[in-house]
């Protein structure tokens, strides 16, 4: 019962509610319907009929149908059609009418109106004259059609534009115009007419009067366009600056402007290096007004070629080649018009074999061969000024919390003095048993380092524990490698990729090169004797120390053990905070990043060996060093580094700034040799 009571309430509330709308629902206002008065197809037809006399009788019939049909065509573009044929058999009328309209057809849309006028122009006719007319006028718009589909695209659509044709009186003297305008226009080099088709006042509208200005004009010019190739190029390049119905006036202003001519001539082209040791000069010269006269080819500013040019064209091509010894140079091309006015480009050229080997020992025979290598006391001095200064520190952001992690920089400059003493200091009394100088082995000081970086944790920053292994690798490398070389010991650390995730490259580690090869955890509180490290007992962990891992990934791991000479990746903010700094020569990092600018979410990797290919087997030459403890590793990242130098000088800037491509690579063999591969080739020039 107490159910149907709320139905029967619910039922009334909404029934009040509907109410409610219906009352207070705003007037609709009724809007008005108008007639509208459309075109009636059958009125036309009821006109026609009527002028003809086939409502007398009250009905129309077929045959009457179809001489409507045929009438009414032309009824559409003269409306004032039975006021100007006096129509005294229909079935003859209907068949002129109809032969007019197909007539008309032939012609553009836009000119039937007029062609329609020109019909009509001598009316009112008899049914005889306008059988006359119409014959007369077929021949007549077949003949126009012949000659106007014979003009030029624009002037076409000028005259489809021209709306004016009924200025003329006849359609003979209307098609006497036409003709004329092509017969002036025949004889004329294709690029003429097509520069004179694109001349202003055509294609909005080219009207009688102004074809009619238009032939006498180019009547007055068209021997000096045919005979003089000068003014005709001037012709074809200038044409579209003036009014077609002036087009006299072009022969005045090239005059004038050939005689005061002071514009040097345009160059463009371009240099190549041929691998046989010519170089080959590709050059396209264009003036204003006068033709090119002379070229010069000047190279280290040095006379190589001159020679004179016989033309009577403002434009020139020219292509040479000449013999030069391998080396860069400076290549200037000059160029000079008739009136003695010059132009010239420099191009500075790399002319080097296709392929040629790298030498670090300064013997070879060019000095494009010769990669300078780092000196013991350069290296030394190098990594004694890291354990003073550090540019960067990257530690774990804690404020504010985005909700995933990412890493704050800050400006370390000298404070890396202190951790480097402190570290010296705590070393030798760190053990249970002091370790006395001269009993300090590598083991000693990577463990007590590994556990130092790790446990230095200040509030906020944590200083030397940036939490992400690279950075945190970064610093370990450094002090081990200055305590190596205070205990005057046989070690050296680098770093080293690996993956945790086994797809990608998410992770670093320290191996300490030594007789027993030490994996030091970068990012955790434990080493081992490589190849006893966890890597290899979990599917998941990769290192280059595994099979394939080469042919994956030997550029990120050069990329990563050259940081074991340099001590510091030399994005920008390094070069200028260390390197300059400290007068230290180094290979700029690809890509040209600033890491204090960069938003860092995880180890930042660069590409610097983007221009390596390097061989499986000379990768796993560099590995097998490593687990052999052998230190000449550091001689082959020498070498490393300075073939980047190399490519760097002879072409990689281009990748970092200008035009940001550089096909030149450095090729490493099986045997340790290495190869420059000389691709980018040559140079285009252009002055304008």
């Amino acid at each position: 019962m107490q159910l149907d009571l709320r139905k029967i309430a619910l039922i009334l509330i909404l029934s009040y509610i509907i109410c409610l709308m219906i009352v207070l629902r705003p007037p609709q206002v009724k809007k008005s319907v108008l007639p509208v008065e459309s075109y009636s197809l059958e009125r036309d037809y009821e006109y026609i009929a009527k002028q003809l006399g086939f409502l007398d009788d009250g009905k129309v019939d077929e045959k009457e149908l179809k001489i409507i049909e045929q009438i009414y065509p032309l009824y559409t573009y003269r409306t004032t059609l039975f006021e100007e044929v006096e129509v005294t058999d229909p079935g003859r009328f209907a068949n002129l009418s109809q032969e007019s309209v197909q007539t008309l057809n032939n012609v553009p849309l836009a000119l039937r109106d007029d062609m329609v006028r020109f019909l009509f122009s001598d009316a009112p006719y008899t049914l005889e004259e306008f059988s006359q007319k119409v014959e007369l006028f077929k021949v007549q718009v077949n003949e126009f059609v012949r000659v106007y589909s014979a003009l030029p695209l624009h002037i076409q659509i000028g005259i489809e534009n021209s709306r004016q044709i009924y200025q003329v009186k006849a359609l003979t003297e209307y098609i006497q115009l036409v003709e004329k305008l092509r017969v002036s226009l025949s004889g004329l080099p294709p690029d003429v007419v097509e520069a004179i088709d694109n001349m202003r006042g055509i294609l909005g509208g080219f009207k009688p009067n102004e074809i009619s200005k238009f032939i006498f004009g180019l009547k007055q010019i068209k021997t000096e366009i045919i005979m003089n190739l000068t003014y005709r190029n001037w012709f074809v390049e200038n044409a579209h600056r003036f009014e077609a119905k002036e087009v006299y006036k072009t022969w005045t202003e090239f005059k004038e402007e050939h005689r005061n001519d002071e514009t040097p001539p345009k160059m463009w082209g371009r240099v190549e290096s041929l691998p046989s040791g010519l170089i080959e000069i590709s050059l396209n010269i264009e003036d204003n007004a006068n033709p090119p006269k002379k070229i010069r080819i000047l190279v280290n500013e040095r006379e190589k070629f001159e020679d004179s040019i016989n033309t009577e064209s403002l434009k020139y091509t020219h292509m040479l080649q000449f013999s030069e010894d391998w080396g860069s140079y400076t290549i200037t091309i000059e160029a000079y018009d008739a009136r003695g006015n010059k132009n010239s480009v420099n191009v500075t050229l790399a002319h080097y074999p296709l392929a040629f080997p790298i030498y670090f020992n300064e013997k070879g025979h060019y000095d494009f061969q010769n990669a300078k290598l780092y000196t013991k006391s350069e290296i030394e001095y190098m990594w004694r000024k890291v354990a003073q200064h550090k540019p960067l520190q990257v530690y774990k952001a804690i404020y504010p919390d985005l909700g995933f992690v990412r890493y704050h920089k800050i400006k370390f400059d000298g404070a890396m003095g202190f951790f480097y003493n402190d570290t010296k200091h705590k070393l030798l009394n760190y053990y249970k048993r002091p370790v006395p100088f001269y009993s300090m082995t590598p083991l000693h000081i990577a463990y007590f380092v590994n556990i130092y970086v790790h446990s230095f944790d200040t509030p906020i920053i944590r200083t030397l524990q940036s939490r992400i292994c690279g950075y945190d690798g970064e610093t370990e490398v450094i002090l081990m490698n200055n305590l190596f070389m205070d205990f005057n010991l046989d070690a050296w650390a680098v770093q080293i990729p690996a993956s945790l995730s086994g797809g990608k490259l998410d992770h670093s580690e320290v191996v300490v090169i030594w007789r027993a090869p030490l994996l030091v955890g970068s990012s955790y509180r434990a080493f081992y004797v490589l190849g006893l490290d966890p890597y290899p007992k979990v599917p998941e962990h990769i290192y280059p120390f595994e099979s394939d891992w080469s042919r994956k990934y030997s550029r990120e791991t050069i990329e990563l053990m050259t940081l074991g000479l340099i001590p510091y990746r030399p994005d920008k903010f390094a070069l200028r905070e260390f390197y300059k700094r400290f007068g230290i020569r180094v290979t700029p990092a690809y890509p040209p990043k600033d890491l204090s600018k960069e938003f860092i979410t995880g180890y930042e990797f660069f590409a610097s060996y983007i221009s390596f290919q390097i061989s499986d087997a000379y990768m796993q030459k560099l590995l097998s060093m490593i687990k052999s403890g052998d230190l000449t590793l550091l001689d082959e990242l020498n070498k490393l580094e300075a073939a980047r130098a190399l490519w760097y000088r002879l072409d990689g800037h281009n990748l970092y700034y200008g035009p940001k491509y550089s096909p030149d690579y450095v090729y490493i063999d099986s045997e340790g040799n290495f190869y420059y591969v000389h691709k980018n080739r040559f140079k285009v020039f252009s002055t304008s």
